[in-house]
């Protein structure tokens, strides 16, 4: 199989999970009713939406899969965790502060966003994640 280079890629070679995502979504004719789903998020959103990226690993994390890419020196060993904040009914909590802890240090805060996700973070090995949710 030749080896593709997206125009963003930096002139450097996809993976092949880029590749065969961007080869599919690319030339999909316009469906514009169709959707698609972001596994990470569980939320659907317009499949050509996809044909507006300029890469694999755009489409890739507009799905929400993007962690399984192994390119432009994404570690194959990344450990990355990303929380939604939901109540118990299951409602995503919106624009609440939290603070993400590994042991005692802080490595993240902030807001979430409009469908309650947190922040990524991304380490070289396993490590035990904590959050911390505002109360007021």
């Amino acid at each position: 199989m030749e080896q593709q280079k997206q125009d963003d890629a930096g002139g450097k070679e996809e993976c092949l999970l880029c590749r065969v995502t961007y080869s599919i979504f690319s030339t999909f004719p316009p469906m514009p009713s169709a959707m698609a789903l972001n596994i990470e998020t569980d939320e659907f959103f317009p499949l050509d939406t996809l044909r507006s990226y300029s890469t694999g690993y755009e489409m890739a994390d507009a799905q929400g899969y993007a962690w399984a890419c192994n390119c432009r020196e994404r570690a194959s060993n990344r450990f990355d965790e990303q929380f939604t904040l939901r109540d118990a009914t299951g409602k995503q909590l919106a624009r609440i502060r939290y603070r993400l802890r590994i042991g005692s240090r802080v490595v993240a805060k902030g807001v979430t966003d409009s469908v309650g996700r947190t922040q990524r973070i991304s380490t070289g090995d396993a490590k035990r994640l904590s959050i911390d949710v505002a109360t007021s």
